[in-house]
């Protein structure tokens, strides 16, 4: 088991080679994304259909434009990390073919050495549904891309730094860890279900069943 680095130079380049699924599409291969079914990804990945374009989506952009602002906020707050960022790295496992990342940034504790991994959202926090949903925990769609990253790297820890944009223009900013030691059977479940997913569906071009989730 060791991880490769596909290097591209551009966003056109990386687009084309994004043969894997994607730590964002991790829920939807699992049946657990509000924004996307098991069945709709399967399409986009089967090319029976193209992905929606977000360019234009006021939220998208938001989210592009706060990731250098938080990416810098972090490094600010945590000198005790090595910050890097490679926006069209994608990294996997030699052993694992159905699972490509690319990170919000990379990590390294100067003091251990120890590699993470950085995840950034900006949260558009206008509703209480929006902070019920991360009450006390992040929302399962988001653990799940975080976990799916420790799989893909083989890293030890994710810090998901998520800032929230509040009605009255104010911002809140939350760090959440997850360390790989206390996850592993939770990223084991992931790797069967990717597994699965992309054997029994991808590769064959069989139509999978609908998962519906449930109300997250």
């Amino acid at each position: 088991m060791s991880l490769i680095r596909e290097h591209y130079t551009n966003r056109e380049e990386w687009l084309a080679n994004r043969k894997y699924i994607g730590g964002s599409e991790v829920a939807a291969a699992l049946g657990l994304s509000p924004f996307m079914t098991n069945v709709e990804l399967w399409e986009y990945k089967t090319g029976v259909r193209q992905p929606k374009d977000l360019s234009g989506n006021a939220a998208v952009e938001y989210g592009v434009r706060m990731e250098p602002v938080l990416r810098a906020l972090y490094a600010a707050e945590h000198p005790e990390m090595i910050v890097e960022h490679y926006p069209f790295d994608i990294l996997r496992q030699d052993n694992i073919p159905y699972l490509g990342v690319t990170l919000d940034g990379e990590l390294t504790e100067r003091s251990t050495g120890r590699k993470g991994i950085l995840e950034i959202k900006a949260v558009q926090a206008t509703s209480r549904i929006v902070w019920e949903k991360w009450r006390n925990k992040v929302p399962t769609h988001y653990f799940c891309q975080a976990l799916s990253q420790m799989l893909a790297t083989g890293w030890h820890f994710v810090d998901l730094l998520a800032y929230f944009r509040k009605l009255d223009g104010d911002g809140e900013v939350r760090c959440y860890r997850f360390e790989r030691e206390e996850q592993e059977p939770s990223i084991k479940w992931i790797d069967t279900g990717l597994s699965t997913y992309w054997n029994k569906y991808i590769v064959t071009g069989i139509r999978p069943p609908m998962i519906l989730p449930d109300i997250l």
